[in-house]
């Protein structure tokens, strides 16, 4: 829960640039006259802040601007490949926020945290996308062993943090504490609130630790960075892993040598999409775990998959000869039960033809849909 900066020194010929430990955006150094944040720009940033939607006060203040310029000035690069993640890891957040009930733009929390690192530690021992310590992983059933660490998991990791934020909101009614409570924890936020004699983060901050104190102008930087970097020349960076993502449930014990074999995607590949396993290896599991693939090849794995199973299924498309075969990609939010309304089928219909245990589906996730063929129905 930390995003210190880089201390940049940059002279027209080449220097050094030292990093700090704590730095969520390393910085690259750029040239006096490539700066993005131009004094004139100062007026419009802050017209941009007011048109934020987000669940704190969108304020302007020194800091504010500071990062904003980190952002867009010394930090472009590691802005634009951050960015470029969003495409990725931001329809799984705004998944859990929806279902959950709490505000879509709680998406930009990770931002503040990791810079949107799936695989991010800190000295602190926090991990993962939203930056869980194992004692507060483990408490919202993050499963840290020998084989696996679901801090690592971006399914898994943002509904327990999705969890943790409607709890907080719960104790406080107040996105600024409980912001504040996610990065320090809620026994120093109410110790400040205890000595502050009030409840109004801009007041009591003084009371925070440091890093406290800055969080929430963090949190609005990083969403307005994420909101507008277009207005500053900024364009999101693809490394060609961020797009055209599916993602699937298994149960059984795979090795990723037979992933790599049934999928035709490299062993690193594999391990570049699935960080929360420690060793080549998928185990087995009743509750599941998720896999990551590239389109293409998760439709080849699936197959694999259905070969495998002990108990054979007869293929759906041979029982349904008068219907048609459709395949739907699920959206933020969507429950199996809205899904059977929309096609006017069963949740039953949709577990059996996808190999359901559990009627959770998740954002990225492949389905199966038979749908009546109406030319058929038409005839007499």
């Amino acid at each position: 829960m930390k995003i210190p900066w880089t201390i940049v020194a940059m002279i027209a010929a080449c220097c050094s640039i030292a990093t700090t430990n704590k730095t969520a955006f390393p910085l690259n150094a750029r040239t006096e006259t490539e700066l993005r944040l131009p004094a004139n720009d100062e007026g419009d940033i802050k017209g941009r802040l007011a048109q934020l939607k987000i669940p704190v006060e969108p304020r302007y203040n020194e800091e504010v601007r500071s990062l904003i310029k980190e952002y867009t000035t010394n930090g472009f690069r590691d802005t634009e490949a951050m960015l470029g993640r969003t495409s990725l890891l931001f329809p799984i957040f705004e998944h859990y926020l929806a279902l959950y009930g709490l505000p879509q733009e709680l998406k930009y929390l990770p931002i503040v945290e990791t810079s949107l690192n799936s695989d991010a530690r800190s000295g602190a021992g926090a991990a993962g996308l939203w930056q869980f310590i194992p004692a507060t992983a483990r408490q919202y059933r993050l499963r840290i062993n020998e084989f696996v660490d679901e801090r690592f998991d971006p399914y898994r990791s943002t509904e327990a943090a999705v969890k943790m934020l409607s709890a907080l909101y719960e104790q406080y009614n107040d996105w600024q504490l409980v912001l504040a409570a996610y990065n320090c924890g809620p026994a120093r936020v109410n110790s400040a609130i205890r000595n502050a004699g009030c409840r109004n983060f801009w007041e009591l901050k003084g009371y925070l630790p440091l890093e406290t104190q800055n969080y929430v102008p963090r949190f609005i930087a990083a969403a307005y960075i994420a909101t507008f970097y277009s207005d500053h020349g900024l364009q999101p960076s693809l490394s060609g892993m961020e797009t055209g993502i599916r993602a699937m449930k298994v149960y059984d014990s795979f090795s990723f040598s037979d992933i790599a074999y049934a999928s035709g995607v490299s062993i690193r590949e594999i391990k570049a999409l699935n960080p929360s396993y420690r060793s080549a290896l998928i185990p087995k599991s009743a509750r599941g775990n998720f896999l990551l693939l590239p389109v293409p090849a998760m439709g080849k794995f699936r197959n694999y998959v259905n070969v495998r199973r002990t108990n054979q299924n007869i293929d759906p498309a041979l029982l349904y000869p008068n219907f048609y075969e459709v395949s739907y990609v699920v959206g933020p939010g969507e429950t199996i039960e809205g899904l059977a309304r929309r096609f006017r089928i069963t949740t039953a219909d949709l577990m059996r033809w996808n190999h359901l245990s559990h009627p959770e589906i998740f954002v990225n996730q492949e389905l199966m849909v038979f749908l009546p063929d109406m030319s058929y129905a038409a005839k007499p």
